[in-house]
């Protein structure tokens, strides 16, 4: 049998012939807000062992204070080993904020727990858009950049994909999804339609493959027909998408000017992120079929839950719990929850740290980097796929008594 790498932050790190870990052992966009919740990090990979030492892991961490840096500084995490190189863009203060900063400090996490003096970020501000493309990944090239890790613009993202892959490091990118033509890119954010289409999936099981969709007025006309596409590629019928505005007589409306569209369905969908879904999830309730399953999404807000309309809704994430692995250091070091974003920033440094632990700075070949037996991290269990994009086995929940209860738990593996 093909040997697994297990790896994992505290003590001791190596082989163990099982899925390649490397979450803490202890606990101590745009769609922003429809991204899966994060988990914590491991990788699962058919390579050989490696090890690696320390507790906290941040002493080998510079400028982890919260204090944003001077506009002027360019800033490193970890001072030894193959770079990795964050492209990110300043705010106009002339310091990281927002998300930016989240995907930075998450990588800082990162290499100071799972670093190990083999790697090392160095963050590069790509600010001034697409024109700055050219020289910042050259220059990563000629610095022996083993990765590029890009949470910017989709122009300034997409200029980067759209160089030949000969010409510099591979590419992961945590925001909205870029062409991958060029190869060697990978798209890592998972969204609300991931979420969406895997409750879609665990309705048609049980016999329900008739889907009606509801989304807000600004649901992108291209992630309906991404949503339509992949309904239609499992066999089930797309009966339509209804948009709702902002307000409870607005959803309600929706709903009542639906009713021809939703008789012929037998899975509805409420797409959102606001606290209008129960108004929603009410109003199909109060429509007066009976056949219907309820599919939310992991974008819902949790004060949603304690709603009685929703009730016996199914949702597809990643497990919460999870977090909770590197959620309580994030919090202390950085004084602030950690976010779906920072989680990301988490794993695209642990995948490369753990890869080039085994097999070294030249370790970073697409071949390792889309495995099929993938990773397992504080996004979930994932894996790349050589056409750019990122595939996530979630955990199927239900909600009742105002809580997430879990029906079936994420596979272990691919």
């Amino acid at each position: 049998m093909t040997p697994h790498l297990k790896l994992k932050t505290g003590p001791a790190y190596g082989l163990r012939g099982k899925p390649l870990d490397v979450a803490p052992v202890a606990a101590s966009k745009r769609r922003r807000g429809a991204r899966l919740l994060p988990l914590s990090l491991f990788l699962v990979a058919g390579l050989l062992a490696g090890c690696q030492s320390g507790s906290d892991g941040l002493n080998a961490v510079k400028n982890t204070d919260m204090k944003p840096p001077s506009s002027k500084v360019e800033e490193s995490f970890g001072e030894t080993g193959a770079e990795i190189t964050l492209l990110l863009p300043k705010a106009a203060s002339g310091v990281y904020e927002g998300t930016a900063r989240d995907v930075r400090d998450g990588a800082a996490l990162g290499v100071g727990e799972l670093g190990n003096g083999q790697v090392f970020v160095k963050v590069v501000d790509v600010s001034g858009g697409p024109g700055a493309v050219p020289a910042a990944v050259s220059a990563a090239k000629a610095r022996n950049s083993v990765l590029l890790i890009s949470y910017a613009s989709p122009a300034v993202t997409s200029a980067i994909a759209a160089m030949p892959s000969g010409e510099r490091p591979p590419l992961v990118n945590l925001d909205d999804d870029v062409p991958a033509t060029a190869g060697n890119v990978y798209n890592f954010a998972s969204d609300e339609l991931d979420s969406a289409l895997e409750g879609i999936r665990a309705a048609a099981t049980g016999g329900h493959k008739k889907v009606m969709v509801f989304a807000p007025r600004d649901f992108s006309p291209a992630y309906e027909t991404r949503l339509a596409d992949a309904i239609r590629a499992g066999k089930g019928v797309y009966v339509g998408t209804a948009r709702y505005d902002l307000s409870d007589a607005a959803a309600a409306d929706a709903v009542q000017k639906s009713k021809a569209q939703l008789q012929q369905a037998d899975t509805v969908v409420v797409l959102g992120k606001s606290v209008i879904v129960p108004t929603i999830a009410g109003a199909i309730k109060a429509s007066g079929q009976t056949n219907l399953v309820l599919v939310g999404t992991s974008a819902w807000p949790s004060q949603a839950y304690g709603d009685p309309a929703v009730a016996g809704a199914m949702i597809a994430m990643v497990e919460p719990d999870d977090a909770s692995l590197i959620a309580d250091r994030y919090k202390r070091h950085y004084n602030r929850t950690l976010s779906t974003d920072a989680a990301y920033g988490y794993d695209s440094v642990a995948i490369a740290a753990g890869i080039i632990r085994v097999k070294g700075p030249t370790g970073l070949s697409a071949e390792n980097l889309t495995m099929k037996t993938g990773f397992r991290g504080v996004t979930g269990l994932f894996r790349l796929s050589p056409a750019g994009s990122v595939e996530r086995k979630l955990s199927l929940y239900t909600i009742s008594g105002g809580k997430l209860n879990l029906l079936s738990a994420a596979p272990k593996s691919f």
